[in-house]
C-alpha cells in the first residue's frame, strides 16, 4: 500500500529558501542528529506547493549524503565556496559567502515573482532582519521564520511576525540505547578510575551502534542529556590531588529508570562521606553535585589534553585495532584514577 504524501495547503505557491550551516549545525547542536530535509518539504507544502526551493552553503564543508538528502527532498543545492583569507598575523579568516547570495536570491525572486506571496525561511540568524523587513514591509509579503528551537534570533522572529519552529523528534529508544551505553562505558572502566565528560563523549561510541548515533553526533548527544538532567556533574579529587567533575547518570532520571530499572544514586567518592539525601523527590540537584554549566567550566581545564586528540580521532576510530583501543584506553584515563583506598563513583543497577 503506498503511503500517504504529505498535504499541501491552498494558499499559492511559496518559496523556501534554506541557510543550511545555520539550521543544520543548529539540530547538530540541539538533538545530536543530522537534519530532515523531508521534513523541511513536508512543513513547506502545508503552505503550498513549492515554486522555489533552495539551500545555501559551503558544501565542501558537509558530508557528500547531505546533498542527496536534499535533492531527494526537491531542494535545489546552491554551493557557494568560502572565501579563505590571512591576516597579518598568519590566521586564517573564513567569510562565507552563501549569506550574501541568500539575500540576493530572496530579494531577486520577490521581484521576478510577484505572485509568490509567501516566503518561508528556514534560518535563525539575525544578520537577515532586513531583508525579511524588506520582504513584509516594502514588497508586502507574509514571511515565516522556521528555525531550531533555542537557535533563533527572537529579534528575527519580530521582524517577520511569524514563526513555525522545526521540531526535531527524538526517538526514546536511541536516548535509552544512549544511557544503557553510558552504563556500560561506566562499568567496563579499571577499579580506580572515574568518568568525566569528555572521556565519555571520546570513548562511548565503542558501545553504540552506530546505525542509532553516529560517532560525530555523540559529544551533542552528551551535552543534550546534561541539559536535560539525564546526566549530572560532580565534583570531586581524584588520586593525584587534582580536582575533577566526574558525570554521572542521574537515577531521579525517569529515562534512566527506564533503560536501567532499579538504577541507584551514586555514593560518594571519598571515605567517610554519608550517602546523599534521597528524602526529598523532587530535587533534581543532589547534595555535593553541582550545575551541569558550573561543572562544564571547572572541568574543562582538566580535560584540555584530550580536545585535540578527540578531534583527529574520531576519523580513525573504525580502523583502529583491539590492541591499539585497549592501549588508548589506558592513556585516555591517565589522571582520572582515585587512591585505592577510595569508592567509585557508580553503582551498577540492581540485578533483575
Amino acid at each position: 500500500m503506498a503511503s500517504e504524501g504529505p498535504q499541501v495547503g491552498s494558499g499559492g505557491e511559496v518559496a523556501v529558501f534554506v541557510d543550511f550551516e545555520n539550521i543544520r549545525y543548529s539540530t547538530i547542536n540541539s538533538y545530536g542528529r543530522e537534519p530532515d530535509p523531508l521534513s523541511w518539504r513536508d512543513k513547506a507544502l502545508r503552505y503550498g506547493l513549492m515554486a522555489v526551493a533552495r539551500a545555501y552553503a559551503d558544501f565542501d564543508q558537509h558530508p557528500p549524503p547531505v546533498r542527496m538528502r536534499l535533492d531527494v527532498a526537491g531542494f535545489e543545492a546552491q554551493h557557494y565556496p568560502a572565501k579563505r583569507t590571512t591576516d597579518q598575523a598568519g590566521r586564517e579568516k573564513i567569510e562565507s559567502r552563501s549569506d550574501l547570495n541568500f539575500v540576493i536570491d530572496i530579494v531577486n525572486t520577490a521581484l521576478a515573482r510577484p505572485d509568490i506571496k509567501t516566503f518561508l525561511l528556514f534560518t535563525g540568524d539575525k544578520d537577515f532582519i532586513r531583508v525579511v523587513t524588506t520582504l513584509r514591509n516594502r514588497l508586502g509579503k507574509r514571511v515565516v521564520i522556521c528555525g531550531v528551537p533555542g537557535s533563533v534570533s527572537p529579534d528575527l522572529v519580530a521582524a517577520a511576525g511569524e514563526e513555525d519552529p522545526l521540531q526535531v523528534t527524538q526517538s526514546v529508544d536511541v536516548d535509552l540505547a544512549v544511557i544503557r551505553a553510558i552504563n556500560a562505558y561506566v562499568q567496563q572502566l579499571h577499579d580506580g578510575f572515574v568518568p568525566t565528560q569528555s572521556h565519555m563523549s571520546r570513548t562511548l561510541w565503542r558501545f553504540l551502534d552506530r546505525t542509532l548515533l553516529p560517532s560525530e553526533h555523540i559529544e551533542a548527544k552528551v551535552m543534550e542529556f546534561l541539559r536535560k538532567g539525564i546526566l549530572t556533574k560532580r565534583q570531586t579529587i581524584n588520586g593525584q590531588g587534582q580536582e575533577l567533575v566526574t558525570t554521572e547518570l542521574n537515577p531521579a532520571h525517569p529515562l534512566v529508570q527506564d533503560a536501567l530499572p532499579g538504577y541507584r544514586r551514586p555514593l560518594d567518592l571519598h571515605e567517610g562521606l554519608p550517602r546523599e539525601e534521597e528524602d526529598d523527590e523532587d530535587e533534581v540537584i543532589a547534595v555535593g553535585t553541582v550545575p551541569a554549566a558550573d561543572a562544564v567550566a571547572a572541568d574543562d581545564e582538566y580535560d584540555d589534553e584530550y580536545d585535540d586528540e578527540y578531534e583527529d580521532d574520531e576519523d580513525d576510530d573504525e580502523f583502529v585495532d583491539e590492541a591499539e583501543l585497549e592501549e588508548e584506553f589506558e592513556e585516555d584515563n591517565r589522571g582520572n584514577v582515585l587512591a585505592p583506598g577510595e569508592r567509585r563513583t557508580v553503582v551498577a543497577a540492581d540485578a533483575g
